[in-house]
């Protein structure tokens, strides 16, 4: 048990000894009755001893109960509280999912979408986003830690590329009076440029970059990029792939890239995602998401400990006290005065 404020105690200590011992002269005034002379008879007698006794003691008892209880409030007033220290360890890594949601990487998010689930439901500690882009980028989750968020937005990313792979047709013409427009919106709002084009690959990865917070200030971070394209490009983007993997690479970020099995300009993809000392991974076979995920969790995070300061106050035993010896003060004075 601490004393936040023991200053408080010490200067009502002070207080209370100094007009303790300070004189107060009183002048004696008889307002009713009379001057009564000659009372050594009656102090002699035995009814007068008797009441003169419990005077006495019910006065001790008294003056008792009001310095236990003005002790009480003085320490009250100090704030007494038990203060522990709780020492935790957090995980200190960032991970962002970049998905290029053109129609043509649909099953391939689909299964990363699936997979990264399993992913999330055992990050402690570390911060998750997701983020998806076509002629630009959209936030759909900031980096958190609230898991059961991220899974919810999981699932419904899901839903959305599942309700595009099944009224989506084999020249990406959309069958919207089927799709879910709820779903529809999730999935493409946000995503669409005035003019400039589809898939701006260069600039879906430079946007997920600048989605990590204090990337300069806070350099001791690990920062990865899941990302998923085709690398089929439609457009003029203001950075490029190589330029993007470039300012990735500035920032400490690694950029584990994956594709489908038909992707364009694969040794310019590979290369940049190299660059930033990640990694390429193709799927044209079974388990690739696995071996991209399992990379993933190989990688360094640094540990964090956190140190914090929890103050509980415990004022409940001594206002117990002081309500209990304050009330008996009261009444021994009321019993001195029969």
């Amino acid at each position: 048990m601490e004393l936040a404020y023991p200053w408080i105690g010490i200067v009502g200590v002070i207080v209370v000894i100094v007009l303790a011992i300070i004189p107060f002269r009183r002048k004696i005034s008889y307002k009713e009755g009379k001057k009564v002379a000659n009372i050594e008879l009656v102090e002699q007698t035995e009814l007068y001893k008797k009441l003169k006794k419990r005077y006495t003691i019910l006065n001790i008892c008294s003056v008792s109960c009001l310095i236990v209880a003005m002790a009480a409030a003085l320490i009250l007033a100090s704030r007494p509280a038990k203060v522990s220290q709780i020492n935790t360890e957090l995980r200190n890594r960032d991970i962002f999912m970049c998905l290029d949601i053109s129609t043509s990487v649909d099953q391939l998010n689909l299964e990363l979408c699936g997979k990264l689930k399993d992913v999330v439901k055992g990050l402690d500690g570390e911060r998750f986003g997701i983020t998806i882009f076509n002629g630009q980028a959209s936030l759909i989750v900031p980096l958190t830690t609230d898991y059961d968020y991220v899974l919810q937005m999981l699932d419904k990313l899901e839903d959305a590329i599942e309700q595009s792979i099944k009224y989506t047709d084999v020249e990406g013409e959309i069958d919207y009076e089927n799709f879910d427009m709820t779903l529809y919106n999730f999935k493409y709002d946000g995503t669409f440029s005035d003019g400039r084009g589809s898939s701006l690959i260069g600039d879906g990865l430079a946007s997920c970059l600048y989605n990590f917070p204090d990337l300069k200030e806070n350099n001791e971070r690990t920062r990865i990029i899941i990302f998923s394209t085709d690398n089929e490009l439609y457009g003029e983007p203001y950075v490029t792939l190589p330029q993007a993997a470039e300012l990735c690479k500035k920032n400490g970020v690694k950029v584990y890239g994956i594709a489908p099995e038909k992707v364009e300009e694969e040794a310019e993809y590979k290369s940049s995602m190299e660059l930033t000392g990640g990694g390429y991974y193709k799927a044209t076979s079974a388990g690739v998401v696995d071996d991209l995920i399992a990379d993933i969790q190989k990688t360094n995070k640094s540990v964090m400990k956190k140190v914090d300061i929890v103050v509980n106050d415990k004022p409940q035993i001594l206002f117990g006290v002081m309500a209990a010896f304050l009330s008996l003060y009261f009444v021994f004075s009321k019993l001195a005065k029969k």
